[in-house]
């Protein structure tokens, strides 16, 4: 990509913003700059951009770019070894994205994040993470965006040593890069069979991916993947003892890494922003927690136990891997009146506990997980439904039916909202209708 030539188109379109009385498009074209300087790698200038971006999308209410500034900062710190602040940040992306109901920007932050759980070692919540992408990106027309879920979905798998469905997932990764002719994508799905071969103790059908990965990235690559295979090429050889391959492999693995190192270290040098790094990530702090301020909570009624579906769901999933071991239930209230379920959030919000977790689900349904379980967790559905049931609905100009509120042990609740607005068991044992 020629990244100069189109930051001189930028700028072009910057100047002539300037002689019109509108600032709509000014956070987009901060939002491009700062693109084509992280195509340079010049990652200082790139989040100078990004934070100038961020402050005039709230200014003119532009969602979608204060989005995209959230997963580029986020990208920046990830590449410079931050990972926790990528993490949270890339979290905060897709928390925006989930309460303003933009699907394909909440997939992209997903994708991300799960990068930066890899990273952190983080299988269980990567694979959390990766199942919500793949349900929001189902009718989005991006082959790389799925391939990318299977492909991380497959180096999270293999972290955990789940080897069949590891080979599952890195075969449609693969399968996907191959079908839509992704390159990097291919190679880097040859380097995840290849993991996975190792693992199986098949060093000579690893060694055989391996040299159809770097056949395959010598056609693009910088160094970036080519410096992976050729570390895994002397693992391999090194587990086969093959001694003197091992290290022509390790000594092609320490050239790729030195010259990348090399290229990074003088792009940094030429970037004109790295002196203020300090001060721009202090800004760039002080923007992201007055976003995560708005979004955490509902600001005007406070109910600060209530969260996003997403990350509602996300812990539900993560409690449910506990098995009897976890100390959770689920209480569902459900109406077609938003009018009522507004009242009954505020309701169920004054039982909460800071251990607690209340969410919106869908635009008939609240669930509430408790973080109890058995009699304690019975007790607290039992005075909800109570205060349901009793509570003067015609002074809230209300005349209809009453909610419908049920328990339900989280072993047995449905993984996701389909599944739960598929059941046929709103009347069933632990269902109670507040009457």
């Amino acid at each position: 990509m020629d990244y100069r030539r189109g930051l001189k188109v930028i700028k072009e379109a910057h100047g002539r913003l300037s002689t019109l009385d509108t600032d709509n498009f000014l956070p987009e074209i901060l939002h491009i700059y700062a693109l084509h300087y992280w195509g340079q790698a010049k990652y200082y200038s790139a989040q100078q951009y990004w934070i100038k971006a961020l402050e005039q999308s709230a200014l003119v209410d532009e969602v979608e770019i204060q989005i995209e500034c959230l997963i580029g900062l986020g990208n920046v710190w990830r590449i410079t070894s931050e990972h926790n602040l990528a993490k949270s940040t890339h979290e905060l992306a897709v928390t925006v994205a989930n309460n303003m109901r933009i699907g394909w920007l909440e997939g992209k932050a997903r994708i991300l994040l799960a990068w930066d759980l890899y990273l952190l070692n983080n299988y269980v919540e990567m694979l959390s993470v990766l199942d919500g992408a793949e349900d929001i990106l189902e009718g989005v027309n991006n082959s790389t965006w799925h391939a990318e879920v299977w492909d991380f979905r497959g180096l999270a798998l293999l972290g955990l040593e789940r080897l069949e469905e590891a080979e599952i997932a890195t075969k449609k990764a693969h399968d996907l890069a191959i079908k839509h002719e992704l390159v990097w994508m291919k190679a880097h799905s040859y380097i995840s069979r290849a993991r996975l071969e190792l693992l199986r103790n098949h060093p000579d059908k690893a060694k055989a991916l391996l040299e159809q990965a770097e056949s395959s990235a010598n056609s693009f690559d910088n160094g970036e993947l080519l410096s992976q295979i050729c570390f895994q090429q002397s693992r391999v050889a090194e587990e086969s003892g093959d001694y003197e391959n091992a290290l022509t492999a390790f000594k092609k693995y320490r050239t790729h890494s030195i010259n990348m190192l090399r290229e990074q270290t003088a792009r940094v040098g030429l970037d004109k922003a790295r002196a203020s790094k300090r001060q721009l990530e202090q800004r760039a702090r002080k923007l992201i927690n007055r976003i995560r301020g708005q979004h955490d909570f509902d600001s005007e009624k406070l109910l600060t136990q209530m969260v996003s579906e997403t990350y509602w769901w996300e812990q539900l999933v993560l409690f449910k891997t506990e098995l009897k071991r976890s100390n959770h239930a689920v209480i569902i209230i459900q109406h077609d009146d938003t009018n009522y379920l507004e009242v009954c959030a505020e309701i169920a919000h004054s039982l909460c506990n800071k251990r607690d977790l209340l969410s919106r689900l869908s635009s008939d349904r609240i669930g509430l997980l408790l973080a109890d379980k058995g009699e304690e967790a019975h007790n607290v559905f039992q005075v909800l439904a109570k205060m349901i049931e009793i509570y003067p609905w015609h002074r809230k100009g209300l005349k209809s039916t009453l909610p419908i509120v049920e328990y339900q042990d989280i072993l047995t609740f449905p993984f996701t909202l389909q599944q739960l607005e598929d059941s046929k068991t709103q009347d069933a044992l632990n269902g109670h209708s507040a009457k």
